[in-house]
């Protein structure tokens, strides 16, 4: 419960002081892997529909398509997750660098 209001209040956080990217990657990600699913099997149905062998191809095609399209979309997730952990480092370093500048 207490992530679901993290979540709704980081949504109207003007001020992008909380970064919902890790939060909604694992969402995407899912999305993504049942929105290539679908797609291929209403792919997969509407060549079947104009021939057995197109249907058959689709398929092959589809599932290849989709593997590509899954591992896309996860490498490009990591990458932003890796993104969001330099910028958190980096802020770290800064603020460590400040303090020792100042002691």
């Amino acid at each position: 419960m207490q992530d679901e209001k993290n979540f709704f209040a980081g949504l109207f956080d003007f001020s992008f002081n909380s970064l919902l990217t890790r939060r909604i990657v694992k969402l995407l990600y899912i999305i993504s892997i049942l929105g290539g699913g679908i797609a291929v099997v209403a792919c997969v149905v509407l060549g079947m529909q104009h021939s057995p062998a197109e249907g058959l191809i689709n398929l092959v095609v589809g599932i290849v398509a989709l593997f590509v399209g899954v591992l896309v979309v996860r490498v490009l997730s990591e990458l932003a997750l890796v993104i969001l952990k330099i910028g958190k480092e980096s802020i770290a370093l800064r603020t460590l660098e400040t303090n020792d500048q100042t002691t």
